[in-house]
């Protein structure tokens, strides 16, 4: 059996502690360097039986042209949009992620925006620096609330959603819920406020945050209208997927007011590029998509992934498979 390893030197997942595990299962592992053409991507799968990839795309001509040996392809991430899932599952090859690995750092950094957006920690981090702060009391910049004052929305009430409104509601704060495929009951056993619609979320939250896949429906489900609908002075936190909120209308939001502030980690271009009007923005917060990122969830991401290859490997349905049926 063999496993075929696409990595990169810039930070990925190499998982590296894991290689027993290959050993142990009497894989072979090749580590290719990524950012080769398709031909190379194809070459490069000659003969495996699983393929692990961090940022390396399996577009649908790469998949069609792979050895039929290819039973998987790992995505050592929470997201797997970098392959062709439907060529994949023709193929009868498994795509697998590793979606649940960092539910509690993700949330956890959602609160962080949320908290350093509504007080405005990064705001008065840069005035100290600038050297404005000159008296005691000094007050400048957009007003800060209480959190017990406020309601938060989210859109998705998946794992990440239900951790966030968990802090949030112990910090006093009303949270607010919209996920068309549950019930109220399971919103409300979380002690989370149904909403009916979305735009019951925009109309009555101070605070909202996505928390929802990147798909057809979702592509800019936070756009100029939406923001219309909004409270004057709302807040936006988007640690998903960047193509989640509409920049351009975010940016417009932000000039005009509308839009207090902002707590982004993804952007629909990223790296986001240096010309970007939001670096000009003091209200914003931007990280570089490191939401999930601790020591702990980045061991468990690379541990599940290597096991999910060898399943894959070895025929069986990787615990990770987002098409379990691909081999029927």
């Amino acid at each position: 059996m063999k496993v075929v390893f696409f990595y990169n030197e810039h930070g990925s997942p190499k998982c590296e502690e894991y290689y027993h595990l290959f050993d142990e299962s009497s894989v072979e592992l090749k580590k290719v360097l990524d950012g080769g053409s398709d031909d190379e991507t194809v070459a490069a799968c000659e003969g495996a039986d699983a393929v692990i990839t961090c940022i390396q795309p399996f577009p649908k001509n790469v998949i069609e042209r792979l050895d039929s040996s290819v039973k998987a392809i790992v995505r050592v991430a929470m997201g797997y949009d970098i392959i062709d899932l439907e060529a994949a599952t023709e193929r009868g090859i498994y795509v697998c992620n590793v979606p649940d690995y960092a539910m509690e750092e993700v949330a956890v950094y959602q609160a962080a925006l949320i908290l350093g957006t509504l007080r405005k920690v990064c705001w008065y981090d840069w005035k100290v620096r600038s050297g404005e702060y000159d008296h005691l009391g000094y007050l400048s910049g957009y007003p800060a609330r209480r959190i017990s004052a406020i309601s938060i929305g989210l859109l998705g009430f998946g794992r990440i959603a239900k951790n966030l409104a968990k802090y949030m509601l112990a910090f006093g704060a009303t949270v607010y819920g919209f996920d068309p495929f549950l019930s109220d009951e399971v919103l409300q056993e979380h002690g989370v406020i149904p909403a009916k619609t979305k735009d019951e979320i925009f109309e009555k939250c101070d605070i909202i945050s996505p928390n929802i896949p990147l798909m057809e429906s979702s592509y800019h489900i936070i756009d100029a209208d939406a923001i219309s609908k909004m409270k004057d002075g709302v807040i936006i936190v988007n640690t998903g997927r960047g193509p989640l909120v509409d920049q351009e209308a975010l940016i417009a939001g932000l000039r005009s007011g509308k839009v207090r502030a902002a707590g982004l980690d993804v952007f629909e271009v990223e790296p986001l590029p240096m010309d970007s009007p939001l670096l000009e923005m003091r209200n914003v917060i931007l990280t570089p998509h490191i939401a999930y990122q601790t020591n702990e969830s980045f061991d468990e991401l690379q541990h599940r992934a290597v096991e999910y290859a060898i399943e894959g490997a070895k025929g069986l349905v990787p615990r990770g498979a987002v098409n379990p049926n691909a081999r029927a």
